[in-house]
């Protein structure tokens, strides 16, 4: 009877530990989902109803919430993190207050998907001037400025961008408080350590017509290849090592594209037409006479002469200076009515 009490505690006590491991490797799959999936909207429609400057506490239909916390939000500058029974998982992230280190104070993710929203208390203490830049362009400003207090506040949205990987860089410009509290977006947090990224040296280049110069592509990995192309092959054109020529006046896109991906860079090429002002020309000026005189002048003193000639008549002169030594130069007068023919020749 003893035999058989022992026998039946032993297999109770194995069935609970079998069940307590099961419970334990069911609660490591769900902590493995480091984001909640909205399932209603805030006020029941069947649209996104939510607005800027709304108590938000959870993500709505159509979009995922990652927490400040999420190891693939990067912080650089001067942050600290603070735990609070109001912020969502009780957890926020912001910069110091009332510093110069808080200016410039940014934190940075990568997204795949097509809209975005920054949760974050809304306080009187907080910044008015926070920058929203997106795949390296500037997008807009918005300010978590409030004299309501408020937590879990949807500070900002964007919406309407492109199926792709984005990357996200919220910047503060003032010395007030930068606060995260959460991200809502409608894709997937990409791991910025490992995806693929690619920058060019400069975002715009000037040129003349038949100029040259070469962009430089830096590279995520730096084994990826790069694909060049131009938006204009008339104005300019780029070659696979990044070397820009420009052709005729105006204004293209050249874009380095990672090969079998949708991350690209761009660069405005601006051509421009040569500033001849300054070019030299001859004038060679043959007189009623059979006389022949030459002048090395610059293009603004051609201009000068040809509008002169066609307004001048009669004992009208134009004056030229000749320099014929180092030490002379010699004022020359020619008068209009002598003039039988003239020719223009550019160098």
């Amino acid at each position: 009877m003893v035999n058989m009490f022992k026998k039946s505690f032993i297999y109770l006590a194995l069935m609970l530990l079998v069940l307590v491991s099961f419970s334990i490797g069911s609660a490591s799959a769900a902590e493995g989902v480091d984001y909640e999936e909205g399932v209603s909207n805030l006020n029941n429609t069947p649209e996104n109803s939510a607005k800027i400057g709304d108590q938000l506490l959870k993500p709505e239909k159509g979009w995922k919430r990652y927490d400040d916390s999420n190891p693939i939000i990067k912080y650089i500058g001067s942050w600290d993190i603070v735990s609070g029974h109001s912020d969502y998982n009780k957890t926020q992230h912001f910069t110091t207050y009332n510093t110069q280190a808080a200016i410039d104070s940014y934190f940075t993710f990568n997204f795949k998907g097509t809209k975005l929203r920054i949760i974050s208390p809304a306080w009187n203490t907080s910044s008015s001037n926070i920058e929203v830049i997106i795949d390296g362009k500037i997008i807009e400003t918005y300010s978590a400025y409030s004299n309501k207090q408020q937590r879990q506040t949807l500070i900002y949205e964007e919406v309407g961008l492109e199926d792709k990987i984005h990357e996200v860089v919220i910047k503060n410009k003032t010395t007030k408080y930068l606060i995260l509290d959460a991200i809502d977006i409608d894709g997937e947090l990409i791991n910025i350590d490992s995806t693929e990224s690619i920058t060019l040296d400069r975002n715009a280049l000037e040129l003349l017509e038949s100029s040259q110069d070469k962009l430089i592509a830096t590279v995520t990995p730096d084994t990826a290849k790069v694909i060049w192309s131009s938006s204009d092959e008339s104005i300019a054109t780029v070659d696979q090592d990044g070397n820009v020529t420009a052709l005729h006046e105006g204004e293209a896109i050249i874009t380095a594209k990672i090969e079998g991906t949708d991350i690209t860079a761009t660069s405005t090429v601006i051509v421009k037409k040569p500033n001849n002002e300054l070019s030299n020309a001859i004038l060679s000026i043959t007189l009623v006479n059979g006389i022949t005189k030459e002048y090395d002048v610059t293009n603004i003193v051609i201009n000068n002469y040809l509008k002169w000639f066609e307004s001048a008549q009669g004992t009208s002169t134009f004056k030229f200076s000749k320099t014929i030594s180092p030490y002379k130069k010699v004022t020359e007068y020619i008068v209009h009515d002598k003039i039988a023919s003239f020719e223009v020749r550019e160098y």
